[in-house]
């Protein structure tokens, strides 16, 4: 009982301070822009270091519906840590975890710590730190797949539950894949890396088909809507600003991430369709 009871201390510490260092993120974020710090916004930090995969600005309004979404998150997380293990079916595997609470822990801590980074022009730093926030989304998306196969804790969860203990997370990694390959790409701008010769526009394109296939492996392998859906917003505001800035010269950019669009929203129709044949 009473290593029972130790695990269940630590589960609501552990829970209490993810709600702590979510707080400090959004507090973090809302000061960058709000001060800002270091007496420089995060998006004209952006326009410093200019390439063509970075999106409109109004693309990284996105923050905020993720924001949201994490809120719930937390919420639900919290939730568990008090839920009453006797009660819960399938005990023995639940649906949120302490590794859950310190792999989201760290993310949010490295969140912040970016921020700092980017607002202080450490590129590389920043980078560093961006693959920090993408492997721990990582860690917690492949344990919510084992949660989410046959007979897992979160499989046999509610709606409401299954949602927010999954759903915030899928799409705060769909933006920060995106974000990982745009803070490369600022890396290399501040390198002064010449791309071996060839056109901006090439290796702006073939950034944008890894982008792709990042996505489809969302939709078409794991079977999965929302951070497809991010990437699409995404290649979106990459369209909308390269055609107002420099129509003619980035055209092979903004038709390469317009038919990316249309190729991502073709494939989850198709896994879509795959899914309810499943079921049928």
């Amino acid at each position: 009982m009473n290593i029972v009871s130790s695990r269940r201390k630590g589960g609501k510490a552990a829970a209490l301070l993810a709600l702590l260092l979510f707080a400090v993120v959004l507090t973090v974020n809302t000061l960058a822009n709000a001060l800002p710090l270091n007496n420089v916004t995060t998006g004209a930090l952006s326009d410093e270091i200019p390439n063509l995969f970075v999106p409109a600005g109004l693309t990284f309004a996105i923050w905020g519906v993720i924001y949201l979404l994490l809120a719930g998150y937390v919420a639900f997380v919290l939730r568990e840590a008090w839920r009453s293990r006797e009660a819960t079916p399938g005990a023995a595997d639940p649906a949120w975890t302490t590794r859950d609470a310190f792999l989201f822990i760290f993310n949010m801590a490295a969140n912040a710590a970016w921020i700092f980074a980017w607002q202080w022009r450490q590129v590389g730093l920043a980078m560093v730190i961006m693959l920090a926030i993408l492997g721990t989304l990582i860690a917690l998306e492949q344990g919510n797949q084992k949660k989410l196969a046959a007979g897992g804790a979160l499989e046999k969860a509610g709606g409401a539950r299954r949602f927010f203990l999954t759903v915030p997370l899928r799409v705060y990694l769909g933006w920060i894949s995106v974000a990982t390959i745009a803070n490369a790409a600022a890396l290399l701008v501040k390198l002064g890396w010449g791309g071996f010769g060839l056109d901006p526009r090439f290796w702006t394109v073939l950034v944008i088909a890894a982008g792709l296939a990042v996505a489809l492996g969302f939709s078409l392998w794991k079977r999965e809507i929302a951070a497809p859906i991010v990437v699409v917003w995404a290649y979106l505001g990459i369209v909308l600003k390269r055609t107002a800035v420099d129509g003619d010269y980035s055209k092979p950019v903004w038709i390469a991430a317009a038919v990316a669009v249309f190729v991502i929203l073709v494939s989850l129709l198709l896994a879509h369709a795959g899914g309810c044949k499943a079921r049928s």
